[in-house]
């Protein structure tokens, strides 16, 4: 019997396509990405994680009390994170100060704070799953594709590290019991939101590449 996860992920077969085939992490596997396109990620993504924790306190507040202890230590592997591309911003010549969201960043960071305050948990948590899942499968597919040592390889071992991998499957199989204990309308949504992650996660790798910004500049 398939499991709910592999259903989503069979579902966004073509998202997912899209996004492992992007310009972008083909660039970054290579090596010949510029400086200015990886910065226009970093700086984006550092943003996207400072909104993605009040995303996940929400959820923490809102889970099974089983599910709280787990979703809090990944709520400090976010700070974690944060760190993380402070110092590659340093070591980079990156400057995070005084960024503004891209309109791709925007919609996408509204989209997860209206789903973890206004749906239920196990929604939210699908869109957690999908936005966790797209990083692993994404990061893994650059550190396959490389050839050799990245400038960016703090970023390419932080999303391949066995403990991310680990935390990817936790959410997998929590999410498949989330599902078993859903009614089949809750599924349908479930399966929607994650498929809009998915979406959001080609949108971001192609404003990244492409230095979306705003129509009309401030």
């Amino acid at each position: 019997m398939t499991r709910f996860h592999e259903h989503l992920l069979q579902q966004a077969q073509p998202i997912w396509r899209a996004m492992l085939g992007h310009r972008f992490l083909a660039e970054t596997a290579a090596g010949t990405i510029s400086t200015e396109t990886f910065a226009n990620w970093m700086k984006q993504d550092y943003l996207f994680v400072s909104e993605a924790v009040p995303f996940l306190s929400i959820l923490s507040a809102k889970a099974p009390p089983a599910l709280r202890k787990p979703l809090c230590e990944a709520l400090s592997a976010l700070h974690d994170e944060l760190a993380l591309f402070e110092r590659m911003a340093r070591e980079h010549h990156v400057s995070l100060e005084g960024v503004r969201m891209s309109p791709t960043c925007h919609a996408y960071v509204q989209f997860l704070l209206a789903t973890a305050y206004g749906r239920s948990f196990p929604e939210g948590f699908t869109v957690l799953y999908g936005a966790e899942k797209a990083y692993l499968d994404s990061w893994t597919w650059v550190e396959e594709h490389g050839g050799g040592t990245s400038p960016w390889q703090a970023f390419i071992d932080n999303w391949t590290s066995e403990a991310f991998r680990h935390y990817v499957d936790w959410l997998a199989e929590t999410l498949d019991h989330l599902a078993e204990e859903a009614s089949p309308s809750m599924r349908r949504a479930m399966t929607e939101l994650f498929l809009l992650t998915g979406q959001y996660e080609v949108l971001f790798w192609e404003m990244a590449a492409s230095g979306e910004s705003w129509p009309v500049k401030l």
